[in-house]
């Protein structure tokens, strides 16, 4: 099955939704920045609130579609530190049957140890 970002057309469309949400963010700010000449900063409205929350949410998207277009979907490799162990008895724990039980559960050295649940 072929990935749907790896295409062009798909590159060309993410780019140029990433600049249109970045035009919007434009267009937000200048309105905002007309707003403030009218108000004062302790009078913040909901729709000041608002457009504020519309002007991040846009500039974010759109800075990150713009300038990493398709490689958002790109996989990325999680080190074996930060994985979720399998659950003891479930069916996806004989995957991790390579790690010894017996040291797993030893502080070495005068370590202590920690065990967390998830």
């Amino acid at each position: 099955m072929t990935k749907w970002h790896e295409s062009a057309a798909a590159n060309f469309g993410l780019r140029a939704t990433g600049l249109s949400l970045l035009a919007v963010a434009w267009l937000v700010a200048v309105r905002l920045h007309q707003m403030f000449h009218t108000i004062s900063p302790r009078d913040a409205t909901p729709l000041v609130m608002l457009l504020s929350a519309i002007l991040f949410l846009c500039a974010s998207a759109g800075s990150a579609l713009s300038f990493v277009g398709p490689g958002l979907w790109e996989p990325v490799e999680i080190s074996e530190r930060w994985r979720r162990l399998p659950l003891p008895g479930s069916e996806a724990a004989e995957a991790f049957d390579g790690i010894p039980s017996g040291t797993a559960s030893r502080p070495e050295d005068g370590a202590s140890s920690l065990t967390v649940a998830f």
